[in-house]
């Protein structure tokens, strides 16, 4: 079922949980993280970004998502992540997904404000939430389908895309966003070396934030610090890497390894299991016991 998003991150900031946010561009994706939701009986964030558009157009796949959203026995948000045009983000809107990521992230931050504040005015007239994001965010994906996330190259010191927890409250302010994504330490994608979140920087934007906090780059972050993102205030983890390589490696060992005709039927079924192994896990993590 769609649930209201802003109960479910109200819920999460009291009880002091997060949600996992899992792009899913494909149906095996889209069906394993549903049913491993079900099966723990806990609110879950499925849905897109533009750059998926390589792959599945929204067009295409947003209608299946929102009909399996509805279907699921779990409370589903459909989100929009880095939606990059306004073209692209009115069609998520046409569509019914109930939570828009406007990036606007390379505008000077009074320019990302104003249209953020233009666009929430809208959306929460439509019971939308709307996520933004400050400064540029390190990333290392490049798809093989050509498909990448925005943001500058994790290679070398990145402490100097690290947000600054000011900046963040005075954006929130003057945007009047719902969630923000912010920069400590995370990378979209595989880290570069050990990752090492900056808690402190985190805590303080906590404090001085009126909004939900967001942590792109999960994928790699040992659990321990997981926790620690959650007790310090991240209400959502994007999480999409580990689940979408999750079924690499049972893919390629059932294909090689079959001594009949390979379908597939078959591959799907075997990629759809390791997915939904993996959002079972992390579901759980983000959980923190709540």
């Amino acid at each position: 079922m769609l649930a209201d998003p802003r109960e479910v991150l109200a819920d999460a900031e009291k009880r002091n949980y997060a949600i996992a946010g899992i792009n899913t561009p494909t149906f095996d994706a889209a069906v394993a993280v549903l049913e491993a939701a079900e099966e723990l009986d806990w609110p879950v964030m499925i849905g897109l970004a533009e750059v998926h558009d390589v792959d599945a157009s929204i067009d295409m796949l947003a209608p299946m998502l929102h009909d399996l959203a509805v279907r699921s026995k779990a409370r589903v948000i459909l989100h929009l992540d880095h939606g990059e045009t306004m073209e692209y983000v009115m069609k998520a809107i046409r569509y019914g997904f109930t939570s828009i990521m406007y990036d606007c992230s390379h505008l000077p931050l009074d320019e990302n404000a104003a249209k953020l504040k233009e666009f929430a005015e809208i959306a929460h007239k439509l019971n939308i939430i709307v996520e933004a994001e400050v400064g540029l965010m390190p990333s290392t994906i490049v798809s093989n389908s050509g498909g990448g996330e925005g943001g500058v190259s994790a290679e070398g010191d990145i402490t100097q895309f690290f947000s600054d927890p000011a900046e963040v409250a005075r954006f929130v302010d003057l945007s009047g966003v719902d969630m923000m994504a912010i920069s400590f330490g995370n990378v979209h994608g595989d880290y570069v070396g050990e990752p090492k979140l900056d808690i402190p920087r985190l805590k303080r934007t906590h404090e001085l934030t009126k909004c939900h906090l967001v942590m792109h780059g999960t994928t790699g972050v040992d659990d321990a610090q997981i926790r620690q993102a959650i007790d310090n205030g991240i209400r959502k983890f994007n999480y999409f890497t580990g689940v979408a390589t999750a079924a690499t490696r049972p893919v390629l060992n059932y294909i090689t390894t079959a001594k009949n005709t390979v379908y597939v039927q078959e591959i799907s079924h075997t990629a759809r299991d390791a997915m939904k192994k993996e959002a079972m896990r992390v579901i759980q993590l983000f959980r923190n016991g709540a």
